[in-house]
């Protein structure tokens, strides 16, 4: 068996005692606090080791992370040996949940971030981390790549769609030990107007693979940006659904899964420098609402690079475009993770960039995904980013 894997998760969902909790994800500035679980929110870890490189993988079930968490938590592992380069911390991206980032407070002045249930996350994740690594155990590789319509769309490019759905698992003697799972839609088919926590989509299609397949599954959201769901805001219901949906696709993986053909394991790590050019970005985050240490004019943010035998992940700080992608790697051995080691909006390509952006409106679709951007520098500096890091 080429690696040594381990697996574990832990339940994330807030208690009342870490005090006003409000939900992210839809309603910037005046969102609701959460008072009631649909279902129960997780994170769940999934570590590789080699003789010569570890991978931490870590999936929560939040709306998105800055890099100031990734470098606490390394910093809280640091005596088990952990380094930063190490971990990739990607969140789920559903609408149903804490507010981690600060943006979804009660008004557009007042910070949604609880300090109680941020520290409550790191601890729980530096605890479950190290479960994983004790639980690790020799174990090979399989994986399995298609793309795959469950029902996405794209209301401003209608055919840019990213439609990638694929399945690395790891099983020992005993049976699968985890598994991460990609796909590509915006976990957006909870309600908008509600007051409950829920893992929406990627939360569902986890638990259902959880019992079908055995271990841990992990959620890698993966080129998300404009990629709408069919059902998109129309319920609970219909998250759960489409979570089936996603977990059934899985499973017919399962069956075309081949073993990934060599034990090569690296992660490197790349910083970026990012402008911050939205101005409601400027004005939150140098009023302490965006919970973040960086501030303007620039953030300094990461790339980061795992190879596991013939396949290359890119691990990316926010929500791509899918012209921010288009053409690195080969095509079903080079993979995207979307809000991985920070969140910062949407990855925009330059081309594509409104000067003047399209305002939500009830009932209609939501193309201005420029008011939650950095700007129009940014996708076009990952991009250049990404095509440097890209192996030759």
């Amino acid at each position: 068996m080429p690696f040594k894997v381990g697996a574990a998760k832990t339940k994330i969902t807030p208690t009342p005692k870490m005090g006003p909790v409000y939900r992210a994800g839809y309603k910037m500035g005046e969102a609701e606090q959460l008072a009631g679980v649909v279902d129960d929110i997780f994170l769940r870890c999934l570590t590789i080791e080699n003789e010569t490189a570890r991978v931490v993988f870590l999936s929560l079930d939040l709306i998105g992370l800055f890099r100031d968490f990734t470098e606490t938590l390394a910093s809280a592992l640091a005596p088990r040996g952990i380094q930063p380069e190490q971990l990739i911390v990607a969140t789920t991206h559903t609408h149903s949940a804490p507010d981690t980032m600060g943006l979804w407070g009660p008004s557009i002045d007042q910070s949604g971030y609880n300090d109680q249930y941020g520290e409550f996350l790191i601890k729980t994740s530096a605890e479950t981390i190290s479960e994983a690594l004790a639980a690790a155990q020799p174990s090979e590789a399989l994986f399995a790549y298609e793309e795959c319509d469950l029902g996405v769309a794209n209301h401003r490019v209608p055919d840019e769609l990213s439609l990638a759905l694929w399945l690395l698992s790891f099983k020992s003697t005993q049976g699968t030990v985890g598994s991460l799972i990609s796909y590509t839609a915006q976990p957006e088919l909870t309600p908008r107007h509600d007051d409950k926590i829920s893992a929406g989509y990627p939360g569902e299609a986890c638990r259902l693979l959880d019992e079908q397949i055995g271990g841990t599954t992990l959620f890698l959201l993966g080129v998300c940006g404009a990629m709408e769901p069919e059902g998109c805001e129309k319920g609970y219901a219909e998250a759960h659904a489409y979570g089936q949906r996603l977990a059934e696709k899985i499973l017919e993986l399962t069956r075309k899964s081949a073993r990934v053909p060599t034990d090569k394991l690296t992660i490197m790590r790349k910083e970026v420098k990012l402008p911050v050019e939205n101005p409601g970005f400027h004005l939150m985050m140098e009023a302490g609402v965006i919970r973040t240490s960086q501030k303007p004019p620039d953030v300094i943010s990461t790339i980061s690079r795992v190879r596991l035998g013939d396949l290359t992940m890119y691990a990316l700080p926010g929500e791509t475009f899918p012209g921010i992608v288009a053409g690195v790697g080969e095509r079903g051995k080079t993979l995207f993770i979307n809000q991985a080691n920070d969140s910062l909006g949407y990855l925009i390509p330059p081309e594509q960039f409104r000067a003047e952006p399209a305002e939500w409106a009830e009932g209609h679709h939501f193309t201005g995904h420029e008011l939650e951007s950095l700007g129009r520098t940014a996708g076009k500096i990952i991009r250049q980013s990404l095509l440097q890091f890209a192996p030759a």
